[in-house]
């Protein structure tokens, strides 16, 4: 598969509405991985070591909607080069996180920038308020009707990171 298949922000960027059924039946069919890459740091994302045995790695993003304030956060990244899928590849074999060293966004952006990595896929989860949701629960017409101003923000931060859509994930069209 081509980079320009992965590429979702060109594909539905170019020529796509942006209409609010447009975004959500774009994000119906996202599996909610995003593919890390140089992308995630130059949209402002901040990176957070390893919290311990339960809280892996991840990087976050919060966003103002005027009114209130939403996060995306991509957690538990894999590498889909590798037969190793995740922190938790099977029940004996732990995958090779890149990001294991860093501390921060700024290692974090080393080890992006570094020509022997690879994009790695992490999983999109976004917080409204108290609620920690899926990308498909924020495509559901009812939380659309209730959170317009929030839905739209979610909708075009998820579409320009790159969300996939299921179809073409490494780990979702198997």
């Amino acid at each position: 598969m081509g980079a320009e298949e992965h590429d979702i922000v060109a594909r539905v960027t170019s020529g796509a509405s942006n209409s609010t059924g447009a975004l959500a039946a774009h994000l119906g069919q996202a599996c909610g991985h995003v593919i890390v890459n140089s992308r995630v740091i130059q949209q402002g994302y901040r990176f957070h070591a390893e919290l311990g045995d339960e809280i892996p790695a991840f990087f976050n993003r919060r966003i103002s909607t005027g009114s209130s304030s939403v996060a995306i956060t991509l957690q538990s990244g894999f590498d889909p080069e590798t037969a190793a899928r995740g922190p938790f590849a099977s029940d004996d074999c732990w995958s090779t996180d890149p990001f294991d060293g860093c501390r921060n966004t700024a290692d974090a952006r080393l080890v992006i920038e570094n020509h022997d990595y690879h994009a790695s896929l992490w999983l999109a989860k976004v917080t409204v308020g108290l609620d920690l949701m899926d990308v498909a629960q924020v495509a559901a017409p009812l939380f659309i009707a209730r959170h317009p101003n929030e839905f739209r923000v979610i909708a075009e931060e998820l579409v320009a990171l790159g969300v996939v859509l299921g179809h073409v994930c490494p780990l979702c069209s198997d």
